[in-house]
Order: structure tokens, then sequence, then C-alpha cells
């Protein structure tokens, strides 16, 4: 009789095991992977620049109204067709008082301010608020310039460019 309770004991962890072993493989299996694609992700954001808004080119002065740029995103990655670029592929968001076609620009600046790539789109603006990425540009290569960061706002003209920083002085409460 007390081998049979003992082999009755056995066959209770030995189904307990079994119960659990799923369980534990896929919750080892989520791990490695988080820790894996974690790992890769954030090697690629340490690289990502920082991303803003050109403060005097956020509004779009129009006839029909205007349009405002309130936030930029970035995500960055390696080119799948070369691996020695960094891209980065900007999400804006803002609104519109009506629906309009606007050219935006998209500019890669070094530590003295100077370009090292620039771009412009012209992007269809609903009525309301919006959301548009912007296609992928190369913001440097691996291994490159750390120093480096994105700007982006409504490409405009001398008037719209005036109007904004007369619009910037007098918020800020400085004199014309």
């Amino acid at each position: 009789m007390a081998h049979k309770t003992t082999d009755k004991a056995s066959l209770e962890q030995s189904r307990s095991r079994s119960r659990h072993a799923p369980i534990i493989v896929v919750c080892l299996s989520l791990f490695l992977s988080a820790c894996l694609t974690g790992d890769i992700d954030e090697i690629i954001q340490r690289q990502c620049p920082p991303v803003a808004i050109l403060t005097t080119a956020d509004v779009l002065p129009l006839n029909a109204g205007t349009a405002e740029l309130q936030t930029a995103r970035l995500k960055c990655f390696i080119d799948n067709d070369n691996e020695d670029e960094l891209l980065a592929k900007v999400t804006l968001s803002g609104r519109a008082q009506s629906k309009q076609e606007a050219p935006v620009f998209l500019a890669v600046l070094n530590a003295e301010d100077r370009v090292v790539a620039r771009t412009q789109y012209k992007v269809n603006l609903p009525s309301g608020a919006f959301s548009m990425t912007l296609p992928s540009i190369v913001y440097g290569k691996k291994g490159g310039r750390t120093d480096l960061r994105l700007a982006v706002g409504f490409v405009l003209s001398k008037n719209q460019l005036a109007e904004n920083r007369a619009a910037l002085r007098k918020k800020l409460g400085l004199a014309d």
C-alpha cells in the first residue's frame, strides 16, 4: 500500500508539471523575445536625434484660415537597403481651419545649426484635427555624428514668416 501512495504522489506531481510546462515555455519565450527586441529598438532609439517644430514655422496663415503644427514624433530605424544609413520617420499632428494643401519642410541640423539634409513635401490637410507621417529621411550613418537634430515646419513666404514672428513677439510680451 505504501508503494501505491508513492506512485499516486509521483503521478500527481508529473501531472502538475505537465500542466505548468506550456505556461512556463510561453512565459520564457515572451520574456526572451521582449529582451531581444527591446535591445535592438533601444540601440536604434538611442541614436535617434531630437525633433522639434520650428517655432516661427508652426502656423501657416492663409486666406481660408490657418493651419497649425502642434506635435512632432519621431521613429528611427536602419535602412534595409543600406545598413549604414539611419532613417527617421516623423509624424506630425495639428489642426487646420479648412481643407488645404500645405508645403512642409523637414531638415537635419548639426550642432552648428547647419543644414545637413533637407526635404520638402506638399501635404493635403483636412479641415479639423490631423495626423500625418512624412516619408523617411536619412539623418545619418551608423557610428556617425550624434549631435544631429531634426526641425520641421511649414514652408512660409517672407510675409507669412514676418506675421508669425510678430505674433511670437506679441505672445512673449516683446516690443516690435
